[in-house]
């Protein structure tokens, strides 16, 4: 209950000590997920490793970057259109920038509000604004205008940073207020002057590395802007000391949850040098007994204003050393484009983007040459995040990447694939990046039997306490066996201190269960298999009425039998409507590419595996749409299915399936 008390007391969510718990996690039965990790080998080290960051990492993110970097200062930290900037390169920069936020008045605690593509001036920022042991507050510019003045308003008025491209759309709310200063950094800024001699270079994809500066252009109508080349130069003319002070604690980032399911007003995540920390540390091959290669990119692509790009693909990439391909286009338009421009060794991109890019590759051709597709042998790891992945999607982005020869240029230790297969990554924005699967399907063929040939979970990070929990007679929440659906929750170093600004939203995430521990909930239902691996299955309040069986059913497991007919359907959402105070279920379906039966087939099938699985005809209760190949399905500004806009389709281009049992004769009728 101690966690409770404390975000009582003070609208923050307490930090969570692992090794403080041992004693308690003990007393589980063996038999329960929680137990497992304190009586195991990396369970121990685990808890070392936590010991470790306390007592000898108590610094700000930059302080724990800057130490690292000085093993080998001269390796390649950021890479942008073929510019490429060594970690002192970027330091420099980064002490050039905090010194001329310090000459604008930021200073400790202050609240910088950005909105930034991903640029290499964004990660100056980002490290200016932690060695000033300031907050940097980063949002997306797709907000609703009275969230974003709502947000603007908990942030100082010393300063506004956005990047050109997002300017454009908050201009108008910008100009309109008491700001000190605003910085404007551009696109342009890092562009190679000739990006045909760089030796990645892209030909084909000359129109990225040209864009226009549009900063001058903001500047003659508001003559507070300055540009990056002001700001590098008052860092440069400053006399300041900056004395670096921050500790593991402190609050610096704040982000925002993707909102896909009410969009423009996202819950803010405050997140401390902890969770930065924390997160790359046990990325460390002595931690995460993973190997210790060297010299592999990362790309940053998602949207600033998600964690995911802040802490896992910036962030983690820099702490093992690795250099950080920055991408500022964001789009499934662009998603193969960008993969190719920066050559990525290790990839995270949403589930929807990720598709995308392989039916450009695998059904438009695109960077194909007299029939025969371009190969990808620098991409080792392709992570799918934030959406769960259905077995056909991910069987046809396994297509893709076997077509491409993923990840056969990258050796370990000797050891040279074929190809590699899609990862899967995750947790959520409360918890940080906490689970991972790497090559899920070799780790679901290596322990079929172990796991009763179902697909293997997400592994969750050493130093996390996570499973599933019900609630008993008496209203308490109890720890689920293995295999048993459940509220997911976890306990982590790199859990977010609070939603800003909202301690009751803080406070219900908070669950307490029969033994007294506190948890914070990841709002899922879902399961822990036998290798504990976590398997997110929906939201806790994704539950439909089926009039037929006059019960509520999960949105998962429609989703999840239509799926089971990988060779035809690659995915599934199911969405509810309502019209005239009635309820209608739709399920949306978009076919395989290369699916071999008709529609009417393919839609039989689905009644026929409800019938013989449930024992009963789904025909009464749901409506059915065909996403097309070239639509898809709706995304939201975080590049993720977009929920609300499905719902939004209402029964637009649905038909229903009318089948009758007893003759076995099934019509499509268009409605």
């Amino acid at each position: 209950m101690q966690t409770r008390d404390y975000t009582l007391k003070t609208g923050r969510i307490k930090t969570f000590h692992l090794e403080d718990e041992v004693e308690t996690i003990l007393k589980v039965p063996r038999s329960k997920p929680s137990s497992k990790i304190i009586r195991t080998k990396k369970g121990k080290k685990a808890i070392a490793g936590l010991i470790d960051i306390e007592a000898n990492h108590n610094h700000s993110w930059y302080a724990e970057l800057k130490e690292r970097a000085k093993k080998d200062p001269n390796a390649l930290a950021l890479f942008y259109r073929g510019t490429k900037i060594s970690f002192k390169e970027m330091f420099e920069k980064a002490d050039e920038v905090a010194k001329a936020l310090s000459e604008m008045g930021v200073s400790r605690g202050d609240e910088i509000p950005a909105c930034l593509s991903n640029t290499p001036e964004t990660v100056y920022i980002l490290l200016a604004i932690n060695k000033l042991g300031a907050k940097i507050n980063l949002f997306s510019n797709s907000l609703s205008e009275d969230y974003l003045n709502s947000i603007l308003d908990g942030c100082s008025n010393k300063l506004f940073i956005a990047t050109d491209d997002e300017y454009n759309k908050l201009e108008g709310i910008i100009s309109n207020r008491n700001y000190q200063n605003i910085c404007l950094t551009s696109l342009a800024d890092s562009l190679p002057e000739h990006p045909e001699l760089c030796d990645e270079y892209e030909p084909e994809l000359d129109k990225y590395y040209h864009y226009a500066n549009k900063v001058e252009a903001f500047r003659a109508k508001d003559d507070r802007i300055i540009d990056f080349k002001q700001v590098l130069s008052i860092g440069k003319n400053s006399n300041v000391a900056i004395k670096d002070t921050g500790v593991l604690d402190d609050d610096f980032l704040i982000t925002y949850t993707s909102g896909s399911t009410v969009y423009g007003h996202p819950k803010p995540l405050m997140h401390t040098n902890r969770s930065l920390i924390t997160s790359g540390r046990f990325h460390d091959s002595e931690l995460s007994g993973n190997p210790d290669l060297k010299g592999l990119r990362g790309m940053a692509h998602i949207h600033t204003d998600s964690n995911t790009n802040v802490i896992t693909c910036i962030s983690d990439n820099l702490m093992q050393l690795w250099s950080v391909g920055l991408e500022p286009e964001y789009s499934k338009e662009t998603a193969l484009d960008t993969i190719f421009i920066n050559k990525p060794n290790y990839l995270n991109m949403t589930l929807s983007h990720l598709v995308s890019a392989f039916k450009q590759y695998l059904v438009d051709k695109k960077f194909h040459k007299n029939g025969t597709g371009r190969k990808m042998p620098w991409l080792f790891a392709c992570f799918a995040v934030g959406e769960p992945t259905s077995k056909g999607e991910e069987k046809f982005i396994n297509k893709g990447l076997r077509v491409a020869r993923a990840g056969s240029g990258v050796k370990i230790k000797g050891l040279s694939l074929p190809f590699t297969t899609l990862c899967v990554g995750g947790g959520d924005c409360e918890h940080g990046g906490i689970y991972y699967t790497l090559w899920k399907s070799l780790y679901d063929k290596a322990n079929y039997l172990r796991l009763k040939n179902h697909e293997t979970g997400m592994f969750p990070e050493a130093y996390v306490q996570v499973s599933a929990f019900k609630k008993n007679d008496n209203g308490e929440y109890t720890e689920c066996n293995y295999g048993e659906y459940g509220l997911i929750a976890a306990n982590s170093a790199t859990t977010m201190s609070g939603y800003k600004g909202m301690p009751d939203k803080t406070l219900s995430t908070i669950i307490t269960d029969d033994m007294g521990r506190d948890w914070i909930s990841s709002n899922v239902i879902g399961y822990i298999d036998e290798l504990n691996g976590v398997h997110v299955k929906g939201r806790i309040d994704s539950n439909i009425f089926l009039k037929t069986i006059g019960m509520e059913v999960p949105k998962f497991v429609i989703e999840d039998l239509v799926c089971e007919d990988t060779k035809n359907i690659l995915s599934c959402s199911v969405s509810v409507c309502e019209i005239d105070g009635e309820q209608h279920n739709v399920i949306n379906i978009e076919f395989q590419p290369d699916k071999k039966k008709s529609d009417e087939k393919v839609l039989k099938g689905i009644i026929n595996r409800f019938i013989s699985k449930y024992k009963f005809d789904i025909s009464d209760d749901f409506s059915f749409r065909i996403m097309s190949y070239e639509d898809s399905f709706p995304l939201s500004p975080s590049g993720k299915r977009g929920i609300k806009a499905l719902e939004q389709l209402g029964l637009d281009n649905t038909f229903k399936i009318h089948n009758n049992v007893k003759e076995q004769e099934k019509v499509l009728i268009k409605k």
